[in-house]
């Protein structure tokens, strides 16, 4: 159990949650047939909450990266390269060539690049899941340079408002970046900040149980009120969204410190959450052919219990495997 507690294990609860919520997001249980019309948006607050974990992990490790002794631009960047994009090449394939993603002319290209999140919607075509790997690598290319350039914290957030506002200018004039892009942006930079304030990060986790529940109760509100009258752009939109996400963050995290958090199964399925998220779909897609499985219910059903025990296994496997290669390799 050391060696779990040395990998902070909250923080890996989360991730094994977030995975988890993924793919129940996307056996599409949550469609209002199933819910009813009065929790229609539940799948958007399910995907919003998923995905801002895993940007926020992501920010929150990348500073802990980025804080060790001997650690440089070229390494961090080398690292994540190898970790990131030839399993991503397979998913893109997997994507392409066998659920028969139709491309445009440029797409493929965009898509090897890992660069979606900057050209699409407008010039190059979304695809479907993989554009959060692709917005990860922006943020990973974005803050990397920016932590490493800019050292203090008051820095930091100067400069990361600033190439905010630039990226915005950049979608009004031009169509780049994916509105999520957005969205996700201060919720990857809340993370740096979570590890780098450790004294703000113990007051947080101090707050009464009930402040924190409130506040991610109370969150759900604004962001109803958008769904059903407004519309998911703009300002008041954003700091919904983000405190929703945020809030919701901080309830998990401050459950996950208790003896729950230290539960086996959740460093298991934070292992197997990044090969999972990429074949996931495939592997579905696979399992239909093999059942003779058609659209509906029943689909649902089993992508979410079959289907999410065998992309678990198989991602937890890969992970595993691709580990050892790099070991092998001396890449890791």
């Amino acid at each position: 159990m050391k060696a779990a507690a040395n990998r902070q294990m909250e923080f890996e609860a989360l991730r094994g949650l977030s995975i988890l919520l993924l793919l129940s997001l996307h056996s599409e249980i949550y469609d209002p047939i199933v819910f009813g019309e009065t929790l229609k948006h539940i799948g958007f607050f399910v995907a919003s909450f998923l995905l801002g974990a895993f940007f926020f992990l992501a920010g929150y490790f990348t500073e802990a990266s980025l804080r060790k002794p001997d650690q440089s631009l070229f390494a961090f960047a080398r690292s994540k390269f190898v970790r990131i994009y030839p399993p991503y090449w397979i998913a893109v394939l997997l994507f392409v060539y066998y659920l028969g993603y139709s491309l445009k002319r440029a797409d493929m290209a965009v898509y090897l690049m890992n660069l979606q999140s900057v050209f699409s919607p407008v010039f190059v075509k979304q695809l479907l899941t993989l554009w959060y790997i692709s917005m990860l690598v922006v943020f990973y290319a974005l803050f990397g340079v920016m932590m490493f350039v800019v050292r203090s914290s008051a820095g930091l957030a100067a400069v990361s408002a600033a190439v905010y506002g630039a990226a915005y200018a950049a979608n009004r004039a031009w169509g780049l970046f994916d509105p999520r892009f957005f969205q996700y942006y201060f919720i990857f930079l809340a993370g740096v900040l979570f590890f780098r304030f450790a004294g703000a990060r113990e007051m947080f986790f101090n707050l009464s149980p009930f402040v924190k529940i409130l506040a991610a109760v109370v969150s759900i509100f604004p962001l109803q009120w958008i769904l059903e009258y407004s519309q998911t752009e703009g300002a008041f939109y954003l700091l919904a969204v983000d405190f929703f996400i945020l809030a919701w963050i901080l309830c998990a995290l401050t459950l996950f410190r208790t003896r729950i958090g230290t539960w086996r199964p959740w460093l298991w399925l934070s292992t197997a959450s990044y090969f999972t998220y990429l074949i996931h779909r495939p592997l579905w897609r696979l399992i239909d052919t093999v059942l003779g499985l058609e659209p509906g219910m029943g689909v649902v059903y089993v992508h979410l219990t079959l289907g999410t025990v065998l992309a678990l296994v198989a991602g937890y496997s890969l992970q595993r495997g691709y580990d050892r290669l790099l070991a092998l390799l001396r890449l890791k």
